[in-house]
């Protein structure tokens, strides 16, 4: 399949859901889905498009944070990445881990690094921080950062440090 003819497939089958479809190279396509149709999108991109998930990333914006998942079409190699978004300060959408299980822990990466709740997950404990990682806390949040860049670290965190570098 051509490129010309895969746009036109992901249109048909995902244009009804999709803001935006947009080519950002012959083997990188991204998808803008709002968080409502993020389901049903990624059913399709699943299991008519026979698309493997390979990972999912998080990024947060200044009023939202993005989820990307990350779809490789093995049969004409091009990735396709749908996006969608968690609004903050609620930040919540709704889990792929129990339609797709392969979304399970990097959906709880997302969850622990970035502060998205996802609603329905099988398994929401914590996967990366540690188990006395203070709540509502988050190392890949633009606050965070802010702090760390000014030089503020935060009284848990020294505390941390202390526990992983004291004999």
């Amino acid at each position: 399949m051509n490129n010309e003819e895969l746009l036109s497939t992901l249109q048909g089958k995902l244009g009804q859901f999709a803001v935006e479809i947009v080519p950002r190279n012959p083997k990188r396509i991204y998808i803008d889905v709002p968080p409502e149709h993020s389901i049903a999108a990624n059913r399709i991109c699943f299991e008519e498009l026979q698309g493997r998930l390979t990972t999912a990333t998080g990024r947060d914006t200044p009023h939202r944070i993005e989820v990307l998942y990350h779809y490789c079409l093995d049969s004409c190699g091009v990735v396709v990445t749908l996006r969608t978004w968690a609004e903050k300060p609620e930040c919540t959408l709704d889990s792929l881990a129990a339609v797709l299980p392969g979304a399970n822990f990097i959906e709880r990466e997302i969850q622990d690094l970035l502060g998205v709740k996802f609603r329905n997950h099988p398994d929401p404990r914590r996967l990366i921080l540690a188990d006395n990682w203070p709540q509502g806390v988050y190392p890949l949040r633009r606050d965070f950062s802010a702090r760390r860049k000014r030089n503020e670290t935060p009284e848990f965190l020294r505390e941390l440090t202390q526990e992983v570098t004291s004999p």
